[in-house]
């Protein structure tokens, strides 16, 4: 009985444990397929537990969040200033980054809250930027003239700074108005925050003015400072002039011309009439001549003209003459850039008559003014020779009237400020003509020269024959001088205190008295640089013969007056001397190896008894015609008269002088060129000594 319960317990216990022993095991079998380390006792344990990882988890993400968005927070500065010039773009993006910095600067900010802000600050950049790419795409034209106009005020201080001196406050003012119209567009950007964008016209107008203004600025200091110190000089262009209505004088200029300006009518032939005294009043059938030089390609007797036309090349001389201005809306146009300091300015130019018999009137328009008559004539004029810039400035070449016993001292006195009047223009002489221009504007002025064309009498009028224009804003001598000098190609120096004038004869105004005289370049002389002397002055040699191989028929517009032959073929020359004196004179020739030949000086009245003239009697040429010599009536070793008796000077009043040239004592002139006329010591004039005599060219 007692072994038949103990069977029964251990068969009970076996039943329970069997099931506590299954399960046992089975949880082990999927622990050990888990973690199967935990069975190893002294392993160690390195993994937190599962709560623990979960918490450091979160924390490297919210780091990792927060530091991706300050980086992006941190390009703020960077980032926004590429839209300084949209400011409502620049506005916009600037809010998302304080955003997104409030964010960050929240202490309960989460991982999803900061990914969450930088999500949105990366947008707003990426929208920023492509409104940005849209506006430049379309409003090229507008960038472009926004960007120039910034660029033009980033050098505002610099440019500024140049423009101080008193010669530049016309200049100085014009930029402060210029960039006072620029500074509001930069501060209001291409797309500011309130309102519409700029407009493109009125961007690209402000824009291209400063624009301009910054570019030319030295060049306009330029003109500033030669205005005032010297003069601004606008050589003649046949594009600015305008012919009449149905007129026939729009030819070209006669091809077979050399100089294009005479001191006898244009139809004068004294071959033809067999008389001195011809008045044929030829009306030119052209109305702008150029003078032209020419040359020898080969050095040999065929000389040909070089072309004053051909393209990107310029002129060996601007010496320019407007012939004629006939016929309604008949006009030239001149335009002056001024950028002086001064709204008043004088202007100069050359005028004479084309035949004695013409009569004329002249008007000129400044800007939009009316017209104004130019009134030729003076109640007190002294004889042809006593003019120029200086002691005889009230005489008839200059036309300026002056107060009775005005005088001027020093050489930058300025001339009192008196009604100016131009004298009658004659054929035989050039005069000078002097405008006082009021209310100039700054920038491009034009002024516009007629003929009056209101009642019978003007209807027949011609205008004067006019030259290259000068302007200057000074009164003072010193610049009139300048102008003197210019045009009439005078260059001054000093050497051993004597004073010498150089005339140009290429670049100075002059008149001939035939067409047969011309200037030419010699390229067969020895020299290093061409030399130009003018030829046939003086004589009955024609230029075109058998030798000369070119057939004048073929030139155009070929003509062949005025024709004078003998002491009445001249040449006239001005000479503006620095002071009164006996001047010897001295210069340049070729000349004939087999017969002596001559030339003579005259200044002054030539109607008057007074004998001022230099005979300069030429040696026989070392080589016919190609050998560059020199002559200096102050050097008898020069001469071929050794005679204390001859006249080596001439003299010359203080101012501009007329000097004539013709033949001398015999029949048959030199080439001559680089005159010099220096003036001698009062103690000794034949012990006085020329300079200058030895240039070339």
């Amino acid at each position: 009985m007692k072994r038949k319960n103990i069977l029964k317990f251990v068969s009970l216990l076996g039943i329970g444990s069997f099931v506590m022993l299954a399960a046992a095991s089975c949880s082990q079998a999927t622990n050990a397929t888990q973690n199967p380390r935990s069975a190893t006792p002294n392993d160690g344990n390195t993994n937190p537990s599962s709560g623990q990882g979960m918490v450091d988890a979160a924390a490297r993400e919210l780091s990792v969040a927060k530091a991706s968005l300050t980086t992006l927070v941190d390009s703020e500065s960077k980032t926004t200033e590429l839209y300084t010039d949209y400011a409502k773009i620049q506005k916009t993006l600037k809010e998302a980054f304080a955003t997104a910095r409030a964010v960050l600067g929240k202490s309960d900010s989460t991982t999803q809250s900061l990914n969450d802000a930088k999500s949105t600050l990366d947008s707003a950049i990426s929208d920023a930027e492509k409104q940005k790419t849209d506006f430049d795409e379309k409003n090229g034209d507008l960038v472009k003239a926004y960007t120039s106009l910034k660029d033009a005020l980033a050098k505002e201080t610099t440019l500024l700074e140049s423009v101080e001196g008193p010669n530049y406050e016309a200049i100085k003012n014009n930029l402060v108005t210029l960039y006072a119209q620029a500074r509001p567009i930069v501060e209001t950007t291409l797309i500011p925050i309130t309102g519409e964008s700029p407009k493109v016209d009125d961007v690209t107008k402000v824009s291209m003015t400063l624009a301009n203004a910054v570019m030319r600025n030295n060049a306009w200091k330029l003109n500033a400072d030669n205005l005032v110190s010297s003069f601004v000089k606008r050589t003649l262009a046949k594009k600015d002039l305008t012919a009449g209505a149905n007129q026939t004088n729009t030819m070209p200029q006669p091809g077979n011309y050399s100089f294009v300006a005479y001191s006898v009518n244009i139809g004068t032939d004294d071959a033809k009439t067999g008389s001195s005294n011809s008045n044929n009043n030829t009306t030119p059938n052209w109305n702008f001549a150029q003078r032209v030089v020419w040359t020898a390609p080969d050095s040999g007797a065929t000389v040909t003209p070089i072309s004053n036309t051909e393209e990107n090349s310029k002129p060996l001389t601007d010496v320019s003459w407007i012939y004629s201005l006939t016929g309604a809306e008949a006009k030239y146009k001149l335009t002056i850039p001024y950028f002086g300091v001064s709204k008043n300015a004088y202007l100069y130019f050359p005028y004479k008559l084309v035949n004695m018999n013409d009569q004329v009137a002249l008007q000129y328009k400044l800007n939009e003014e009316d017209a104004k008559v130019v009134e030729f004539g003076m109640m007190n004029s002294e004889p042809s020779g006593a003019s120029g810039p200086s002691a005889g400035r009230g005489d008839s070449e200059t036309g300026i009237v002056k107060p009775s016993g005005s005088e001027e001292t020093g050489a930058d006195q300025t001339m009192a400020s008196t009604p100016i009047r131009n004298a009658t223009p004659t054929v035989d002489d050039i005069k000078i003509y002097k405008i006082e221009l009021k209310d100039l504007k700054f920038g491009l002025n034009t002024v516009e020269f007629s003929v009056p064309m209101n009642g019978e009498d003007n209807m027949m009028k011609v205008a004067p024959m006019i030259g290259n224009m000068y302007i200057t804003s000074s009164n003072a001598k010193a610049n009139e001088d300048k102008i003197y000098a210019d045009l009439f190609g005078n260059s001054y120096n000093q050497e051993n205190s004597s004073t010498a004038v150089t005339v140009d004869l290429l670049k100075g105004y002059s008149l001939a008295a035939s067409y047969n005289t011309y200037i030419r370049q010699f390229t067969n002389l020895k020299t290093e640089n061409p030399v130009y002397l003018v030829g046939l002055i003086g004589d009955g040699v024609p230029r075109f013969t058998e030798i000369n191989k070119t057939d004048p028929t073929k030139l155009a517009n070929n003509t062949t007056t005025p024709n004078t032959n003998g002491e009445r073929r001249t040449f006239t020359i001005y000479v503006n001397a620095p002071q009164a004196g006996e001047y010897s004179i001295s210069g340049s020739y070729i000349s004939s190896s087999s017969e002596m030949r001559s030339i003579k000086f005259s200044a002054g009245d030539m109607t008057t008894t007074t004998n001022n003239s230099v005979t300069v009697s030429f040696k026989q040429a070392k080589e016919n015609f190609t050998s560059l010599e020199t002559f200096n009536t102050a050097d008898e070793a020069t001469m071929t008269t050794t005679s204390g008796d001859m006249k080596k000077t001439l003299n010359l009043k203080e101012g501009l002088n007329k000097v004539v040239i013709t033949k001398g004592s015999v029949d048959g002139t030199p080439f001559i060129g680089n005159l010099t006329f220096t003036l001698m010591n009062s103690a000794s004039n034949s012990n006085s000594q020329g300079v200058g005599a030895d240039k070339e060219n």
